[in-house]
């Protein structure tokens, strides 16, 4: 339940926090908040092929492009789902390019409003009011 200090969300609305290892999936609708799925992706095994092997930044970016890959697998699967009428996305700023990059051109086209914060590790309280006031 959404406290009602701040507004409501009048028609189902879908919100995705993600950072570079997790997504979290949620609806919104009036003042309730339902958590939905919640995906996150493994460390990565080192690839002994690749010339970065053991480079910690290979490893992120090994894991991020999994994290998409599943994230647009799974905004589809919940569009077709719901009844979702607005798409809010949370993305670290850094990565926000490479997030829409990945996604599929209709789903990217569905995100009405971009959260260009990390928010993906705070309390749901916390999330909201930074909604509310951004």
């Amino acid at each position: 339940m959404l406290s009602e200090h701040y507004g409501t969300f009048p028609s189902k609305t879908l919100l995705v926090l993600t950072n570079n290892e997790l997504a979290k999936f949620f609806t919104l609708l009036d003042h309730e908040i339902e958590p939905l799925s919640v995906l996150e992706t493994a460390e990565p095994a080192p690839d002994t092929d690749v010339v970065s092997s053991g480079d910690l930044d290979h490893a992120k970016q090994v894991r991020r492009n999994e994290l998409y890959r599943l994230l647009n697998l799974e905004l589809k699967r919940i569009v077709a789902a719901e009844t979702i009428i607005d798409i809010i996305l949370c993305v670290p700023e850094a990565n926000k390019n490479e997030l829409f990059t990945a996604l599929t051109p209709n789903l990217a086209d569905s995100i009405k409003t971009i959260v260009p914060k990390n928010l993906a590790s705070m309390e749901l309280a916390q999330v909201v009011r930074i909604l509310f006031e951004t």
